[in-house]
């Protein structure tokens, strides 16, 4: 029984020091994990929210649609192989499309009222997505 005084007794003791920690911890932690309620959003604010989602996607398409008849223009004049471009290889032509393409959108999209300041990495990733995809598609069509 001596024994199971002495266990019990550490245990209690541990309970104790562990509970004391964290009464003692301070609540700076509790209100950092803790997030402001968003506040629910007007009739207003998912009208304008819908409008900026058509048309960064209708904008992002055209632009692909423009970047593959480009290509295809640029393709048919300088070469014979009408996946490079001159020297260029395709990749090269890629990634060229990619940046041209997101910094023309940086740029247009302050005019069109969109504010793209506040877009995040997965917005620019859809937009160039469909820019490249859109792209992609008219100059395989074209080609065909």
């Amino acid at each position: 029984m001596a024994k199971k005084e002495k266990k019990s007794g550490r245990k209690d003791e541990r309970g104790l020091a562990a509970e004391q920690s964290r009464m003692t911890a301070p609540k700076e932690a509790e209100t950092k994990t803790k997030k402001e309620p968003a506040r629910p959003k007007t009739a207003a604010d998912r009208k304008k929210d819908r409008r900026d989602g058509i048309v960064k996607t209708v904008f992002a398409a055209a632009l692909g649609v423009l970047s593959g008849f480009a290509c295809y223009y640029i393709a048919s004049t300088t070469g014979e192989n009408p996946w490079e471009i001159g020297e260029f290889p395709w990749h090269f032509i890629l990634l060229s499309v990619i940046l041209v393409t997101s910094l023309f959108q940086r740029v247009a999209y302050p005019l069109l009222k969109i504010d793209a300041a506040s877009f995040k990495t997965k917005d620019w990733l859809y937009v160039e997505f469909i820019v490249v995809d859109l792209w992609l598609v008219t100059w395989t069509i074209l080609l065909n």
